[in-house]
């Protein structure tokens, strides 16, 4: 038996069918541009500041006076560290076998009994300070307690330790112990570090390394060396901060006189003369205060914010912005003729006889210099000449500039709108608020500006 053929299926088209295929294709067609499309996002408005604030650790050098054991034994204190000591105030004294110390002492009781010369409510108020923050994980503090009470009880009058240390002489002889003076008035503190004796200048890259920094602090009954530097005297609340910088950082501060310095330790807040210096390959800025010099006695080093520059304004997100290109026009062309208060242009227009008009027009001006100001193409057209009016001079508007703005959505379409940036941040830059022609706060501008043509109906 012959096999039988099989019949191919023809599609018989008909008009309804092709205009469905014609539709079908057109919506895929949509579908795919839309999901390729950007999305339209807008923006409102907003003000906002920004600071431009560059952060550092600090080296602190105080105008100091520097006191050296002058023999070797064992140093006490007359003056509680951190107390204001006046020229002249006995700072401590060094015996050689200890004796001396607890000659004083006796001397100090016996006095005692005469007359008081012992500040009891000092004594109490340490002892209270010492029993809040004490804990059992740190019973050192006891020892610190100690040294504390004992500079107490011996922080006696000028003229009670003459007496007191004339009493010591008699007993154990004028050579038994040194006696060291303050020649100047100030605060004082009890240690010594890598920069006793150095000042701003001789910082170096090196020293801001603080795993290298070494400092002996000192307490009575502690033995030292001669020579050494065993306590110093902050004479003035003049001080400096030493920062390392970086070559941009060095270059933003070149033109500083003085800078806002924020202090991270308790937010305190001090304005500085700023210097800058470049030694080699290193940059170096040298803050100079006038005051805190007490505040931060007991700091090396300080973290510090430095603020260069702060920026009020609006705040719009960098995608926004956008450029266009506006027509340059001398300002010498802009007039107030015809006794009108706005401010036109005298177009000069000549015709094909060689018929010389003028006329006065007024044109948007989307921005302005000392010497400039900026027109819209568009509004303007082409082969537009300018007369000026208080000379024969005239001027073809063609030379074109770039101008940054954004586009404003209030009136349901792209209009662009120019900006003045004020500072640029991260992903947001700070403009003026009192731009010609420009946006304001709570306007409407659109998010990404690549998402969208000038003039383009948004709804």
């Amino acid at each position: 038996m012959a096999a039988k053929r099989r019949r191919k299926t023809k599609i018989h088209w008909n008009i309804g069918m092709i205009i469905f295929v014609v539709i079908l294709v057109y919506i895929l067609i949509n579908v795919i541009l839309f999901l390729g499309k950007k999305k339209l996002t807008v923006y409102k408005v907003t003000e906002d500041k920004i600071t431009n604030t560059l952060s550092f650790t600090g080296i602190a050098i105080r105008d100091e006076e520097l006191l050296k054991a002058s023999q070797s034994g064992y140093i006490t204190y007359y003056v509680e560290e951190g107390k204001r000591i006046k020229k002249s105030g006995t700072v401590f004294t060094v015996d050689k076998d200890q004796k001396v110390q607890d000659a004083f002492v006796s001397q100090v009781q016996q006095l005692e009994k005469n007359k008081k010369v012992i500040d009891d409510e000092e004594i109490q108020h340490k002892i209270t300070d010492y029993q809040s923050v004490y804990s059992d994980h740190k019973f050192s503090t006891v020892y610190d307690l100690k040294y504390d009470l004992k500079n107490a009880i011996l922080n006696l009058s000028e003229d009670s330790m003459k007496t007191v240390i004339e009493a010591v002489k008699q007993k154990l002889g004028d050579t038994s112990f040194e006696t060291q003076k303050s020649t100047s008035s100030g605060v004082t503190q009890f240690y010594s570090d890598d920069f006793d004796g150095k000042n701003a200048k001789d910082i170096t890259s090196k020293d801001f390394d603080q795993s290298q920094y070494r400092v002996q602090r000192y307490n009575t009954s502690d033995k030292v060396k001669k020579g050494k530097v065993v306590a110093r005297i902050n004479k003035s609340e003049k001080w400096q901060i030493v920062i390392p910088l970086e070559a941009d950082q060095y270059r933003m501060l070149k033109d500083k006189s003085e800078v806002s310095v924020r202090f991270l330790q308790d937010q305190t807040t001090a304005t500085a003369m700023v210097e800058v210096a470049k030694k080699g390959s290193s940059y170096f800025g040298y803050l100079k205060f006038n005051d805190y010099a007490v505040r931060y006695i007991n700091e090396r080093y300080l973290e510090i914010d430095v603020t260069l520059d702060s920026y009020k304004g609006l705040k719009i997100p960098n995608t926004s912005i956008v450029k266009k290109k506006f027509y340059q026009v001398p300002v010498k062309y802009l007039t107030k003729g015809d006794n009108s208060a706005k401010e036109q242009f005298t177009v000069r227009d000549t015709s094909n006889k060689g018929d010389v008009t003028v006329e006065q027009k007024s044109f948007t001006i989307y921005g302005r210099t000392k010497d400039y100001c900026y027109l819209d193409p568009e509004e303007v057209g082409e082969n537009v000449v300018l007369q000026a009016m208080d000379s024969k001079d005239t001027f073809l508007i063609e030379k074109m500039k770039t101008l940054k703005g954004v586009y404003c959505t209030n009136q349901g379409y792209a209009d662009f709108r120019p900006i003045d940036i004020l500072i640029e941040k991260d992903d947001y830059s700070i403009i003026a608020n009192d731009t010609n022609q420009g946006v304001s706060r709570y306007d409407f501008i659109v998010l990404d500006g690549t998402t969208i043509k000038e003039n383009q109906i948004i709804y």
